[in-house]
């Protein structure tokens, strides 16, 4: 099941790498930087609503502050992407293979779209699937 997930992720990744046009590697490292903090604003996102539903509203509290941290190191990150594009290709929707659970990701998805991503239930389910076969393993 999961080297089918595996399959599916390498084979997106290449179709993605063949639809949109090559971004240079200083853009590149720019579109992914700005993809790996809106990742950490998802997952901190949904940290902070589960412990606010298990009534831990300090600890919740507290991650909301980290996302606002990052949600400006994030903006600064996408000010400094856009500023690097030619604008027309930044018209063009880029998208990024999720590594657990092979969906697509837009890297301009918005927080909250991102942290249902990673809360979702199958996204999760790949994680306990994967965690899972690394103990039986």
């Amino acid at each position: 099941f999961i080297q089918d997930c595996d399959r599916r992720t390498e084979l997106a990744k290449k179709r993605l790498a063949e639809t949109q046009e090559e971004l240079s590697a200083e853009v590149g490292s720019k579109a992914e930087k700005v993809h790996e903090l809106a990742e950490q604003i998802g997952k901190k996102l949904s940290s902070a609503e589960q412990m606010g539903a298990e009534g831990k509203v300090d600890e919740s509290m507290k991650l909301m502050e980290e996302v606002e941290d990052i949600r400006k190191k994030k903006g600064l990150a996408e000010q400094e992407y856009r500023n690097s594009m030619p604008a027309s290709s930044y018209q063009q929707q880029k998208l990024r293979v999720c590594e657990v659970c092979s969906a697509y990701l837009g890297i301009h998805d918005n927080d909250r779209r991102l942290a249902d991503h990673f809360g979702g239930k199958l996204h999760l389910g790949f994680i306990k699937i994967r965690e899972k076969l690394t103990e039986l393993l």
